[in-house]
């Protein structure tokens, strides 16, 4: 255990020591984001067929799973988080932009699919908002 702390202190300090400033930041945001501190709206595209797939804004952890699922978990209050998962397949893939809240409540969150004409047309979606609650 002493050794992995040394080890991570080590890099951290070679990194804040020779690092350009532009990592410095991109590293400080990344930990906030990480930690449920920046609102942020992650989509999904289908690559093949330039198809959006679905978006997810809000207090949002990324990671991606050893099955090679896209975990989005959601801050929903102080201490009440939700789980939001999609499998990245060959076509798929997802990009994530930090954005400034748009709601007067800090923990809103919006689920959104964007299926074909058909599935909408027969009700098959049901589009998911912390709006209004």
């Amino acid at each position: 255990m002493k050794h992995k702390f040394a080890a991570i202190s080590l890099t951290l300090a070679i990194c804040f020591g020779g690092c350009t400033k532009a990592d410095k930041v991109n590293y400080n945001i990344r930990q906030q984001a990480e930690n449920f501190q920046t609102y942020r709206r992650v989509i999904a595209i289908n690559t093949r067929t330039n198809d959006t797939l679905f978006s997810v804004e809000g207090l949002i952890s990324l990671d991606i799973d050893s099955d090679g699922d896209l975990n989005v978990t959601i801050k929903t209050g102080e201490d009440e988080y939700k789980l939001f998962y999609a499998h990245l397949g060959n076509d798929v893939t997802y990009t994530c932009i930090q954005l400034e809240p748009v709601s007067t409540t800090p923990y809103a969150y919006q689920i959104s699919f964007f299926p074909t004409k058909e599935m909408i047309e027969h009700g098959l979606i049901d589009i998911v908002s912390s709006e209004g609650e």
